[in-house]
């Protein structure tokens, strides 16, 4: 093994060594940050040397942290994009200019971040995601980037990424999700995703239900940040552009036009340029969010899939979406791969969950590698309760994704879709080696 290779997997060790402390240690106040502060501060505040772009929210960070991502590349700048959570590689949440970092930039900052780290003893404290976030911003450092886009990990206010100043805030489509953390209504919820804004800097926001998007205004108002609704700077703005129907879902459309408001709102450009943000957005795709492939080959099987859809959304919203998508491709019956962590087994997921199931007549249930996983059992007794196996669909316990997949393909011409948790899709595109670059153009 090259030198190279073996420094980047032991830092991997190392950062997986992290990770599962966090998860086996003491509850502990992660509600403030002074653990990332001072952390950056001895690294040099690398997040200082670049224009920042912060994108909140419950659904659509990711997709539209990446098409503003790309968009500013367009328009000519070197860009950086942190998002999370990845599926299968963990250089997938820091891009340089829409290419994932390299092995030995990302060796090199981790090893510098954690050696830095692991001076402080544990005092103050500091998460796994404080440890990638300062490596985000080393390597975004490193490489020279202009402007950088920034998605939050959790919540806003006291995320690790709000450390920093910024040329304008996203608030993307809030919802229903984390209410353990965040807070048991969409009010309260919003209000930890709006810390993320700062007076005096503009904050787009994406379309949101109505009694919210009120809320937000005056919210807003009172804390003089300028407001500006993607509804109302789409409309106006972006009129004239067009481009021909297809399978786009109601989300990817709003963080379409979410990041095309964004830019209009930063450079103001006339009709030809905007057509060029256009045409480049309308090319990106995030792999794992309603992923739809077709004659995907399982090369131990030596066979193909004839149709596979990806989605890792475990909220309510995000489980509507994908239940559209399935309506909208007409991939019914199909087969059902779901896996949840317990903690998502809210009353709001019922009905969502309900609506998913009725489109599958194989219901394939299956823990994952985490601590958090429901067992097939709680989660066969949460959708009988919700209702969801009142058409009678075939469900079968499977010990892993592996196994969901060998018991799928015994009917490889039926569509199969992967649903309910990151961790499985992850699981289920390493098994067949899956392409998991983030941004697809």
């Amino acid at each position: 093994m090259p030198d190279s290779d073996k420094n980047y997997f032991q830092v991997i060790a190392e950062l997986e060594r992290w990770g599962s402390y966090e998860t086996s240690a003491q509850p502990r106040d992660i509600s403030k940050l002074e653990g990332i502060k001072r952390l950056l501060r001895d690294l040099g505040n690398p997040e200082k040397y670049f224009k920042i772009i912060h994108v909140a929210g419950t659904n659509g960070k990711g997709l539209t942290a990446t098409m503003i991502s790309r968009l500013l590349g367009v328009q000519g700048f070197s860009t950086g994009c942190y998002t999370s959570p990845h599926l299968v590689d963990i250089r997938e949440r820091i891009t340089l200019n829409g290419k994932r970092v390299s092995k030995n930039t990302f060796a090199d900052s981790a090893a510098k971040v954690l050696n830095t780290a692991k001076g402080y003893n544990c005092t103050p404290y500091l998460s796994y995601f404080d440890i990638l976030t300062a490596v985000a911003f080393d390597v975004f450092l490193k490489e020279k980037m202009e402007w950088v886009v920034l998605e939050t990990g959790l919540g806003g206010r006291a995320d690790s990424t709000n450390v920093t100043d910024k040329e304008l805030c996203v608030l993307t489509r809030i919802g229903l999700d984390h209410q353990e953390v965040l807070g048991s209504n969409i009010k309260q919820i919003a209000s930890e995703k709006i810390g993320i804004t700062r007076s005096g800097i503009p904050v787009i926001v994406a379309p949101q239900v109505e009694e919210l998007k009120t809320w937000l205004q005056d919210k807003l108002s009172k804390d003089n940040v300028p407001c500006f609704f993607v509804e109302e700077i789409f409309t106006e703005q972006f009129a004239e552009n067009q481009f021909a129907p297809g399978t786009d879902t109601k989300p990817w459309l709003e963080c379409f036009q979410t990041s095309l408001s964004a830019m209009q709102l930063l450079f103001k450009a006339y009709n030809k340029q905007k057509q060029i943000w256009f045409d480049a957005a309308h090319k990106v795709k995030l792999s794992g969010r309603l992923d739809l492939r077709h004659n995907v080959f399982w090369s131990k099987h030596k066979k193909h899939f004839k149709t596979l859809l990806l989605d890792g959304g475990h909220n309510q919203d995000a489980l509507l979406a994908l239940s559209e998508s399935i309506s909208k491709n007409k991939l019914f019956p199909s087969t059902l791969i779901l896996s949840m962590a317990s903690d998502k087994l809210h009353d709001a997921l019922r009905i969502p969950l309900r609506e998913l199931c009725a489109t599958a007549n194989r219901i394939i249930i299956t823990p994952v590698h985490s601590p958090r996983t429901a067992t097939p059992e709680l989660l066969e007794n949460f959708l009988e309760t919700s209702r969801a196996l009142q058409h009678s669909p075939e469900v079968i316990h499977a010990d892993s994704a592996e196994d969901s997949l060998n018991i799928s393909l015994q009917t490889p011409d039926i569509p199969v879709v992967v649903a309910g948790s990151f961790y499985l899709v992850g699981q289920v595109m390493q098994l067949l080696k899956i392409d998991t670059d983030s941004e697809k153009y």
